[in-house]
């Protein structure tokens, strides 16, 4: 098993990820909601790849073997993910202060909430956005990543019993 095709595919998943978002931002749609399946949905395709390209390479593969690598690859991709999202916020701190516009337009429109109540969640996200981006990052990209795990371990030739 010497193919360790996750570095690459995570790499390639989170570089593209970044380059959407960077198109979506100088684009002014990144507060939308769309933009954050069509990440998702690179991340699936992209590990789904690297645990087809693994079993070829690797005759004989588990599913065991197949889906560690595809969780491998969401976990390189996350990682990067995680740090080309803080340096984008470094270099352009306005994206912060229109996430935080667009969750109080969603608060207002939603109508269930009090300005109080707006206010209140507004600061904490403020005060804790770091913490709130790089949480979002984790829970969303693992998660998704292990769904994409198990489907490209499942639909992956393996070794016969």
């Amino acid at each position: 098993m010497s193919n360790k095709n996750h570095i690459g595919y995570g790499l390639t998943a989170a570089i593209i990820q970044f380059v959407i978002s960077l198109g979506l931002y100088f684009a002014k749609l990144n507060t939308e909601k769309w933009p954050s399946y069509l990440s998702t949905a690179i991340l699936v395709v992209i590990v789904i790849l690297s645990c087809l390209d693994f079993a070829k390479k690797n005759p004989g593969s588990t599913f065991g073997t197949i889906f560690a690598n595809g969780f491998k690859t969401t976990a390189v991709a996350t990682v990067i993910g995680i740090v080309l999202s803080v340096i984008m916020l470094l270099i352009f701190p306005d994206i912060k202060e229109m996430s935080l516009e667009a969750a109080r337009k969603q608060m207002e429109e939603g109508g269930k909430v009090t300005p109080d109540q707006i206010e209140s969640a507004l600061e904490l996200t403020n005060r804790m956005f770091y913490a709130f981006l790089i949480g979002g990052i984790l829970v969303g990209s693992l998660v998704f990543g292990l769904i994409a795990s198990l489907i490209g371990a499942a639909v992956s030739p393996k070794a016969k019993k």
